[in-house]
């Protein structure tokens, strides 16, 4: 969901139009700037302040009930705890775990909650360089990417301080790049704008990003960084049945039975918790299609509707 003016591609005229604010005060509030000429010390900006949570709180409202699809799960809650203290210890996180089970859309999640400007998510570039990396981040910073590598590197810099979260997900992507070297340089990189910055700094991945830290052709480069870090969070291969339970019980349905039961433990196990939540919604919007109560038995039906798609025979 999207509630920050410049998330909607908005321009400072948009902002004015949208707040009653002056374009002008707005590009000083967001830059620090909106200070007294002669005593330096910064303006009251309560009635600014309260016009924009305004137009958030009505962004927020229009932008569905996204909040209350969101489950929250104990990797979302572990993934949080490991974003609070990178945040507050000013430090490197690595969270590793297979795919699909709920990584990015608890990194997002997180984002999204602490969206005023503080945490920076950024999905990493497939086959990342570290000119695309550098791209990726400043991009997610709202920083213009049309400049070479190193004045995106400082501005990036100076956007980045010790109270903002930079978050780099499908970390292991830097580790397929055509281009060997190009994975020192990306960690290095990283590397060094949190030691410069000292913004707190999560890397996620999957397991090959924790198997190429530890054992890969460049463990040995990459020693630093993993030292730099306090924390790390390896997740299980396979959703815990307390996060099964938690989905299905957030849309109101009673412990699975015969064909159900077999479907879920199927799906969890081989698919993890994202295709499972995505049948769960499918299925749900086929009831209330209908006006019917959510039954398990219309989870069925879209699983098995899946299954028969997949077998039929391209014409």
């Amino acid at each position: 969901m999207k509630t920050r003016p410049k998330d909607n591609d908005w321009n400072w005229g948009d902002v004015e139009a949208h707040t009653g604010i002056s374009s002008t005060t707005v590009f000083r509030i967001w830059n620090g700037t909106y200070i007294h000429k002669h005593t330096g010390h910064p303006l009251d900006i309560t009635d600014e302040c309260r016009r924009i949570e305004t137009l958030r709180q009505t962004a927020i409202d229009r932008g569905g009930n996204h909040s209350q699809r969101f489950v929250e799960t104990t990797v979302f809650q572990r993934i949080s705890k490991v974003c609070d203290e990178a945040l507050l210890c000013n430090t490197i996180a690595m969270v590793y775990g297979e795919s699909q089970i709920g990584k990015t859309a608890s990194l997002k999640e997180y984002a999204r909650r602490k969206n005023q400007g503080q945490t920076v998510y950024v999905l990493m570039p497939a086959s990342a360089g570290v000119q695309s990396m550098m791209r990726a981040i400043a991009e997610a910073c709202h920083i213009s990417s049309r400049a070479c590598f190193e004045n995106l590197r400082n501005r990036v810099l100076r956007y980045l301080d010790d109270t903002k979260l930079l978050i780099l997900d499908e970390v292991h992507e830097a580790f397929v790049s055509y281009q060997k070297q190009a994975t020192v340089k990306c960690m290095s990189v990283l590397r060094q704008l949190q030691e410069q910055t000292q913004c707190g700094l999560v890397l996620c991945g999957t397991n090959v990003f924790r198997s190429q830290i530890e054992r890969g052709e460049f463990a040995q480069s990459l020693k630093q960084l993993r030292k730099r870090g306090i924390w790390e969070l390896q997740l299980e291969n396979t959703p815990s049945p307390t996060d099964v339970d938690l989905i299905y019980r957030h849309h109101k349905l009673g412990k699975p039975s015969g064909e159900a039961a077999a479907l879920v433990k199927s799906i969890t196990a081989e698919h993890g918790l994202g295709k499972f939540t995505k049948f769960m919604i499918r299925a749900a919007q086929v009831a209330t299609s209908r006006r019917e109560r959510f039954q398990w038995k219309h989870f069925v039906e879209v699983v098995g509707a899946s299954t028969l798609m997949r077998e039929m025979p391209k014409s």
